[in-house]
């Protein structure tokens, strides 16, 4: 089965019990931006986007398309999920997210997006790519197909995590907008997984572009820029920790509110280059014998 060209529903979701970032946003108008390349109809795209100022958001997400958006918030998914008429239903998340789900008011808990998924009419295969931090949280859970009381299956459900039980790294990069270069602090994962869906690679060599193609992809393409990552901030960590050492002396020698402010300011830039080289983000697939069948296109 092919999901591009198919019964198929594209799904865009950034939820979150706050105000989205613009980092998140241009994730999801990065993924329009490949989706159309792709030949996906933007009538089949759906987006859901939390956030007050609905008229920013869409202009941060007009970025990436010139087609007119039909622009929703994350609890209209859920609804428009009880009437669905497609067969497929391919997801991505991104956002913030922790112990207890996605990030929302009330989080996006595991159950809730299974039994959404699973209790969608007409609705046979379910394609979930989850970028949030603490993504593991959706791993383990009964996302296969099983014989409802009536005798007919439930849907088939693939849920793929760019990280486990973990924060998951966004890292700055610049792509080819329509408006031109844009330079953001991407959600890694997401990213590879939308350029493999415009541009897809048979990762296994078995003539097909499945769902298991893109999964490999985005993890190797991810990790590696994760390690070139962490390198160059074990490199600069050198220059950090002497900045704030010079500036713990500086302060002890003569405390004042100006030492004290240059200080927080070191021992800030130090630690947090310090606490990228400690996140490990491994991504991960639920359900990987139907995503071996799938095919993007």
């Amino acid at each position: 089965m092919s999901l591009i060209g198919g019964n198929t529903k594209w799904v865009l979701f950034l939820s979150a019990a706050n105000e989205p970032e613009t980092r998140h946003i241009t994730d999801l108008a990065f993924g329009i931006l490949c989706l159309e390349k792709a030949g996906v109809s933007i009538s089949d795209i759906e987006i859901y986007v939390d956030g007050s100022d609905r008229a920013s958001i869409e202009n941060f997400l007009k970025s990436g398309t010139a087609s007119q958006l039909n622009l929703k918030e994350s609890k209209d998914f859920f609804a428009d999920q009880t009437v669905n008429k497609h067969e497929n239903i391919v997801m991505f998340v991104t956002g913030h997210g922790g112990p207890l789900g996605i990030d929302a008011a009330p989080p996006v808990t595991p159950h809730a997006l299974l039994n959404c998924l699973k209790s969608s009419p007409n609705l046979k295969h379910a394609v979930v790519y989850l970028g949030q931090c603490y993504a593991g949280v959706f791993n383990y859970i009964g996302a296969g197909s099983k014989k409802k009381d009536d005798g007919e299956a439930d849907p088939e459900i693939i849920f793929i995590g760019a990280t486990n039980l973990h924060e998951s790294l966004s890292l700055h990069t610049t792509e080819a907008f329509l408006s031109g270069p844009v330079s953001w602090h991407a959600n890694i994962f997401l990213l590879f997984s939308f350029k493999w869906l415009s541009s897809p690679v048979d990762i296994d060599g078995d003539g097909k572009f499945t769902i298991m193609d893109s999964y490999k992809f985005a993890g190797v393409c991810s990790n590696g820029a994760n390690k070139n990552m962490k390198t160059n901030a074990l490199i600069g960590s050198s220059d950090l920790q002497a900045k704030f050492v010079a500036a713990k002396q500086a302060f002890d020698a003569n405390q004042n509110p100006s030492t004290d402010l240059a200080l927080q300011a070191a021992h800030k830039n130090y630690s947090m280059s310090a606490s990228l080289l400690y996140v490990h983000q491994e991504c991960w697939i639920l359900n990987a014998i139907p995503s071996q069948r799938i095919e993007a296109i």
